[in-house]
């Protein structure tokens, strides 16, 4: 292999690559005609081509390679030609830090690098989202690299739970055009108190109005999805109680149930749809919801890993948007105790 290519005219681009490539003691080379591109399309190590370059690219007829990035300012640009150059985008100069490690070789990250949990609510109103929350809350503070994924479609409770309404950042709207293998997302999602969210959002268009929230295609999901588990050690998934979104074979289920009669029964219905026989129950407690632990878990023919008691402090938490488990009480406990038994001990 040869030295980095990098396919561009663009004077800016050029110069930020350049910039990480010194960072790593790095020399690439710049194609900036078609011959030199040709000649070293194949060889060079890694290809990283500009959005003003991109349609001249795909027009050429290259054979198929790996290593393959788009480099640029627009985020949005980038990501309409990353599907027709199978290539993952990395936003500059945001991204540096990645194209550093990218040039350097280190970029290749193992498939079980990160812990993928799937929070699933047995019925509605169990608190799906607010364990989720808890659990990326309190790993963080373990400085564990963390994010929350929101996967119902209809939800829209992830920014109030944590509080980001206002926060900048990107939403699942702004994803829509992810395909393939993307670049890494920190620094463009909202992130409070050391978590990374991608939420359905409401995020606002150029001219201020605001855009519709939802999810995007099943393939853009399960990209930045894709994405998150490359960069950071846990990524949870809010799925709520709808089976919308991302499909990660890996991923831990954790099926939140309230311990009482209906919302077992709702529970169960659950597991048989949505082919839940590997999820592991979390037994939500408190007030009308005293059902016996080992009889959920028989009834669900499932195990339960935990409990999470009612904690008078939570309604006041989610009010003011104050993300839940921040403060100590008795669901940052529960919380801790289920990441003592969900993370591999070299990280919980």
């Amino acid at each position: 292999m040869s030295a980095p290519l990098i396919v561009s005219r663009d004077a800016a681009v050029i110069e930020a690559i350049m910039a990480a490539a010194a960072a790593v003691q790095v020399e690439p080379e710049v194609a900036r005609d078609t011959e030199t591109l040709r000649r070293n399309w194949l060889r060079a190590s890694v290809v990283l081509i500009g959005a003003d370059q991109a349609s001249s690219v795909a027009g050429l007829g290259l054979p198929p390679r790996r290593k393959v990035h788009l480099c640029g300012p627009d985020a949005a640009v980038l990501m309409s030609w990353s599907v027709p150059l199978d290539a993952p985008v990395m936003v500059l100069p945001q991204q540096t830090g990645f194209v550093s490690s990218l040039l350097a070789g280190i970029d290749e990250v193992p498939d079980d690098a990160s812990v993928v949990l799937r929070v699933i609510g047995g019925s509605g109103g169990v608190g799906a989202t607010t364990l989720a929350a808890g659990l990326a809350q309190r790993a963080a503070k373990q400085q564990l690299r963390v994010a929350v994924t929101e996967l119902d479609a209809t939800g829209g409770g992830l920014d109030l739970v944590f509080g980001a309404e206002q926060a900048p950042g990107w939403r699942w709207p702004d994803l829509a055009s992810a395909a393939g293998h993307i670049g890494d997302l920190s620094g463009q999602l909202p992130n409070v108190s050391g978590v990374d969210l991608i939420s359905t959002g409401h995020p606002r268009l150029n001219d201020g109005r605001r855009r519709g929230p939802g999810l995007p295609s099943s393939e853009a999901v399960n990209a930045a999805v894709a994405s998150l588990v490359r960069s950071h050690d846990l990524v949870i998934l809010d799925a709520g109680s709808h089976p919308d979104g991302a499909v990660m074979p890996r991923a831990v289920d954790l099926l939140v149930v309230a311990a009482e009669v209906k919302a077992v029964m709702a529970a169960r219905s659950k597991v048989a749809d949505w082919g839940l026989d590997d999820a592991v129950v979390v037994l939500r407690t408190g007030p009308g919801r005293r059902l016996d632990g080992a009889m959920v878990a028989e009834t669900l023919g499932l195990p339960m890993i935990g409990a999470v008691p009612h904690d008078p402090a939570l309604p006041g938490c989610l009010e003011t948007g104050t993300p839940p488990g921040l403060r100590r009480g008795r669901f940052a406990r529960a919380c801790d105790r289920l990441l003592d038994e969900l993370m591999p001990d070299d990280r919980a």
